[in-house]
């Protein structure tokens, strides 16, 4: 049956992100004194990886789940995140180039998109009040 609404509160979901978290987290804490490029510093972002990967699928099976509104609320705000994304990336590209500091965007991509579709949602949750 369909829920109302992605619940984040899900008892699932939450330990799986807990359990990514300290994966990333630990495989960054482990593998802090190996050299760039050493086999197992490449495992251990292959993991971190694999991590974020169970989370983001586990948010795609929680929307695939949703009511029609739900659904369009959540492609609206996913739309509006890319879009932001996108602006952001390029715009800071283009400051990089004028001389503005380097950002390692494979680290910031993540929260970035997240706070945008947190405020997507927010616009478009309002919207179909």
């Amino acid at each position: 049956m369909p829920r109302a609404s992605l619940d984040c509160k899900d008892p699932r979901f939450l330990m799986a992100a807990l359990a990514a978290a300290a994966v990333i987290v630990g495989a960054a804490w482990m593998g802090r004194g190996l050299p760039r490029g050493a086999p197992w510093k490449l495992v251990l972002a292959l993991a971190q990886a694999g991590a974020t990967t169970v989370v983001v699928l586990m948010m795609v099976r929680g929307i695939r789940q949703l009511d029609e509104l739900q659904r369009r609320i959540q492609l609206e705000a996913l739309a509006a995140a890319f879009a932001g994304t996108a602006i952001l990336v390029t715009a800071w590209g283009f400051l990089e180039i004028a001389g503005a500091p380097e950002v390692r965007w494979g680290l910031w991509i993540w929260p970035a998109m997240t706070v945008l579709w947190a405020g997507g949602l927010l616009v478009a949750r309002r919207r179909y009040r």
